[in-house]
């Protein structure tokens, strides 16, 4: 783990983070193997603002030196927030990025009032199916769409 460096932060989306979020989300499914135009329902990346910021949930970047190296968003409702496109960028990988923003979207779940996050990744993006589990992420389902094996998590709060 080389760690995070002294210029780094974690901040909420802004306006024009856009095409760097959507770089870090494809470049991180693509070296787990999967194909982001293959993928279902990616299009929330394209109105981050009214699909998070504006609906109680949040979206936040990693930043190391200015540029953006990881994203992730949270949607809330009622009781269970739901984790939405966590990625790192893969050169940036075990650094502490992906901890951070989670860290973050959980204290947002929390201090919204939810008593529970939960999230679904494919099976195959095995970076994130041995994340999830080390940080409290609990199995709790499994389904098939569109030829993935989706693995759905659970951690109460």
């Amino acid at each position: 783990m080389t760690g995070r460096s002294s210029d780094s932060t974690v901040r909420r989306f802004q306006p024009g983070d856009g095409p760097d979020v959507r770089r870090v989300h494809r470049d991180a499914l693509r070296v787990e193997g999967t194909d982001p135009e293959d993928v279902p329902g990616n299009q929330d990346l394209r109105w981050i603002e009214e699909t998070y910021c504006r609906s109680g949930g949040t979206f936040l970047v990693a930043e190391d030196n200015g540029q953006i190296v990881a994203c992730g968003g949270l949607l809330v409702g009622g009781e269970t927030a739901e984790l939405m496109r966590i990625a790192v960028d893969p050169a940036h990988q075990r650094s502490g990025y992906g901890t951070a923003i989670l860290d973050d979207l959980e204290a947002c779940a929390e201090s919204q009032g939810c008593v529970r996050v939960a999230l679904t990744t494919a099976r195959r993006q095995q970076a994130a199916t041995a994340f999830y589990p080390a940080r409290g992420y609990e199995l709790v389902g499994t389904r098939r769409v569109n030829g993935y094996t989706l693995l759905e998590y659970e951690k109460p709060l």
